[in-house]
């Protein structure tokens, strides 16, 4: 497999750790408010890499994280806590905000077909509870072992504290700046507004890794014992925490957004190196922006991202995202309107079309299209290399029953549902069956699944296939 390497500039051939086995931390989103598209492609994208490398014979091993506590806006050490200000505005509490929020993360992801970091098909029921039966990792969850690797920094002499907050010290780092290639003192150029609130922070560019009760801090919510007094975590101390947790001392590929090169990929780098004297992660991979037409970043904050129930309500399937994102290589900039999501429909709808006009029989795989699949996923995830060998193959004149069984096999890494496409173009309106739909639905949402599968009996009973869409309950006569 070839992987572009942040460190190297380069694509490079993924050399990992352990033979034909291999480790990935991927950074996970902070659950204060719903993911919205640009933050979906990096998970589309990430998934499209497990999935990869799950079929070319790797032994998958992969955490998430969530973080719930100690991200900061603006990814400043005296910013304002996100998970605080969420609570304040919903009037609830931080944990329940992140609860909250992690649930819609686990709907988007089963809508559209990503697994769980260990690998597993989303389950309806999965909720908030579970989520660490299947990879993810939250960072509430760990302020033991948080404590315990910043006492190793602390002993190493990488920190040093205030009556504020403990830091870690960058200038114990000489290649701190290795990520941005910037010399430290161009990072001090302009005033930081956790250089004023501290003004014994030794350097603009030292970070938190504890920041205490004291201050515009002194009521947050969740709080914690510490030997440096009662308070809560930095951001990026919990990510190293994490990934030593799951892999120890050494693991192959950390995954990210590039708004992760300037300072927390760095951050935690340094971490890693302060508690254990060496780089932990082998490999950072980072994936490009999704922008608009006018390159500017979708993003919450600029008002421009929709959620993915926001673009379904606009008619889009949820794979209809899937496929755009998928077939756009992680390190290539995307650049997303209605009409390139209108085009990726148009594309994904071509697709289902031509496999079920293969049948339902399945044959063997045709060899030379395994091959150049291969070939196509460990050249950098060239995804769209796929789908042209993938469109090749379907207008070929292999039999239909082996194009079907190459095409299954393509669509372990696509994740496109192609074994069971969903037509709903023969939808009778029954006011009884739309009735028994919409119980199913409400059900559903309260989690009385024995009653859902009784709606479920009834509307199959009387003749209609049962569909579950993003959109709720759909069915069509057989």
């Amino acid at each position: 497999m070839k992987l572009y390497s942040t460190l190297d500039r380069k694509v490079v051939d993924i050399q990992t750790i352990k033979d034909n086995e291999i480790s990935i931390y991927s950074c996970g989103p902070t659950v204060y408010y719903r993911m919205h598209l640009g933050n979906i492609r990096a998970y589309i994208n990430w998934d499209v890499m497990h999935r990869a490398f799950k079929y070319l014979g790797y032994n998958v091993n992969r955490v998430m994280n969530f973080t719930d506590v100690g991200h900061m806006s603006h990814d400043e050490d005296f910013g304002e806590d996100k998970m605080d200000n969420e609570a304040a505005k919903e009037g609830i509490t931080a944990i329940d905000v992140a609860n909250k929020y992690i649930n819609t993360v686990l709907e988007d992801f089963k809508a559209l077909n990503i697994l769980t970091p260990s690998g597993d098909v989303i389950s309806r029921d999965l909720d908030y509870k579970d989520v660490e039966k299947f990879g993810w990792m939250r960072a509430t969850n760990m302020i033991p072992e948080i404590i315990e690797l910043v006492k190793k920094m602390e002993a190493n002499g990488y920190t040093y504290e205030t009556d504020k907050a403990l830091y870690f010290d960058v200038t114990k780092v000489p290649d701190y700046t290795i990520f941005t290639g910037q010399k430290l003192e161009d990072k001090k150029v302009g005033d930081r507004e956790d250089v004023v609130v501290d003004p014994n922070k030794k350097n603009p560019a030292d970070f938190v890794l504890w920041m205490k009760l004291v201050g515009k801090y002194a009521n947050h919510d969740m709080h914690w014992s510490s030997p440096w007094g009662e308070g809560f975590p930095g951001w990026h101390i919990e990510c190293s925490a994490m990934g030593n947790k799951a892999f120890g001392e050494h693991f192959d590929i950390h995954t990210g957004g590039i708004d992760h090169i300037p300072v927390h990929h760095p951050n935690e780098r340094a971490q890693n190196i302060g508690a254990f004297g060496q780089p932990v992660v082998k490999y950072w991979v980072h994936n490009e922006w999704v922008v608009t037409k006018d390159d500017a970043k979708l993003a919450k904050s600029e008002g421009n991202a929709d959620t993915l129930p926001e673009a379904i309500a606009q008619g889009f399937d949820a794979l209809d995202i899937r496929y755009l994102f998928a077939s756009v290589n992680y390190h290539t900039k995307l650049q997303f309107s209605t009409e390139a999501l209108k085009g990726a429909q148009n594309a994904r709808l071509s697709l289902n079309k031509k496999v079920k006009e293969l049948g339902d029989k399945s044959g063997k795989v045709i060899p030379r299209y395994i091959g150049r699949f291969k070939n196509a996923l460990e050249n950098n995830l060239n995804m769209s290399e796929v789908l042209s060998i993938l469109n090749e193959m379907l207008k070929s004149k292999e039999d239909k029953e082996d194009i079907l069984a190459t095409v299954l096999e393509f669509d372990r890494v696509l994740g496109l549902n192609l074994n069971n496409i969903k037509d709903y173009s023969v939808v009778i309106a029954d006011e009884q069956i739309e009735k028994y739909a919409r119980e199913r639905d409400t059900a559903r949402a309260e989690k009385r699944y024995d009653d859902a599968d009784k709606f479920r009996k009834l509307i199959e009973e009387a003749g209609f296939k049962v569909f579950d869409t993003p959109e709720g309950t759909k069915y069509a006569k057989y």
